[in-house]
């Protein structure tokens, strides 16, 4: 997992064109909001699957969210079909992998 630093920088990069600061985004990011305007934690999902590989999500993001990440409401905002399928398979190797060490 990245420092607090690494991900401000990591969103900062991700929202250049937005109007919000880096400590607002920060804020939903880590849920100590749930929303500032019509920034929304979904938003920033959407914007960094967008935006980073998945080897490069998976240290921006806590592990307890990365599935919250990937949910179907999350994919399916998703602008390219091609993301919509890897994040789609991702999620169903994480859910597997889950079932598999708790089963």
């Amino acid at each position: 997992m990245l420092s607090e630093t690494e991900i401000k920088q990591h969103l900062k990069q991700a929202f250049w064109d937005v109007n919000y600061s880096v400590e607002e985004l920060y804020a939903v990011f880590t849920k100590e909001t749930t929303q500032i305007n019509a920034m929304t934690l979904e938003r920033i999902y959407v914007r960094l699957l967008e935006c980073y590989s998945w080897y490069k999500i998976i240290n921006i993001v806590p592990q307890e969210q990365l599935l919250e990440m990937i949910g179907e409401n999350i994919i399916k905002k998703l602008r390219f079909e091609q993301l919509k399928t890897r994040y789609r398979n991702v999620r169903e190797l994480l859910q597997f992998s889950i079932i598999s060490i708790t089963g």
